[in-house]
Protein backbone atom coordinates (compact mmCIF):
# COMPACT_ATOMS: atom_id res chain seq x y z
CA UNK A 1 0.00 0.00 0.00
CA UNK A 2 1.60 3.19 -1.25
CA UNK A 3 1.75 5.72 1.48
CA UNK A 4 0.71 9.21 0.05
CA UNK A 5 2.23 12.47 1.86
CA UNK A 6 0.33 15.51 2.66
CA UNK A 7 1.18 18.34 4.33
CA UNK A 8 -0.88 20.14 6.14
CA UNK A 9 1.07 22.70 7.74
CA UNK A 10 4.12 24.49 6.08
CA UNK A 11 6.89 25.42 8.12
CA UNK A 12 5.83 28.84 8.57
CA UNK A 13 2.66 27.18 10.29
CA UNK A 14 4.41 24.85 12.29
CA UNK A 15 7.50 27.27 14.08
CA UNK A 16 4.45 29.81 14.24
CA UNK A 17 2.52 27.00 15.79
CA UNK A 18 5.31 25.96 18.32
CA UNK A 19 5.59 29.47 19.34
CA UNK A 20 2.61 29.66 20.51
CA UNK A 21 2.03 26.58 22.06
CA UNK A 22 5.56 27.93 24.08
CA UNK A 23 4.63 31.02 24.96
CA UNK A 24 1.03 29.20 26.52
CA UNK A 25 3.42 26.94 28.46
CA UNK A 26 5.20 29.92 30.12
CA UNK A 27 1.77 32.05 30.46
CA UNK A 28 -0.09 28.99 31.91
CA UNK A 29 3.25 27.97 34.15
CA UNK A 30 4.15 31.71 35.54
CA UNK A 31 7.56 31.16 33.97
CA UNK A 32 9.86 27.96 33.52
CA UNK A 33 10.93 27.37 36.88
CA UNK A 34 9.39 24.15 37.34
CA UNK A 35 8.56 23.11 33.63
CA UNK A 36 9.76 19.97 32.47
CA UNK A 37 9.12 18.85 28.74
CA UNK A 38 8.93 15.32 28.06
CA UNK A 39 8.87 13.86 24.75
CA UNK A 40 7.60 10.25 23.33
CA UNK A 41 11.44 8.80 21.72
CA UNK A 42 10.17 9.22 18.15
CA UNK A 43 8.57 12.83 17.27
CA UNK A 44 7.87 14.07 20.82
CA UNK A 45 11.81 14.70 21.75
CA UNK A 46 12.71 16.79 18.96
CA UNK A 47 9.33 18.32 19.09
CA UNK A 48 10.25 19.14 22.82
CA UNK A 49 13.62 20.40 21.98
CA UNK A 50 11.86 22.54 19.72
CA UNK A 51 9.78 24.09 22.48
CA UNK A 52 12.74 24.27 24.71
CA UNK A 53 15.12 26.28 22.56
CA UNK A 54 12.05 28.54 21.94
CA UNK A 55 11.37 28.79 25.64
CA UNK A 56 14.64 29.27 26.37
CA UNK A 57 15.14 32.43 23.36
CA UNK A 58 12.05 34.22 25.25
CA UNK A 59 13.63 33.83 28.72
CA UNK A 60 16.55 34.83 27.92
CA UNK A 61 17.68 31.03 29.99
Amino acid sequence: VPLIEKRIQNPVQIERALTRISHEILERNGGVADVVLVGMHSRGVPLAQRISTAIERFEGV
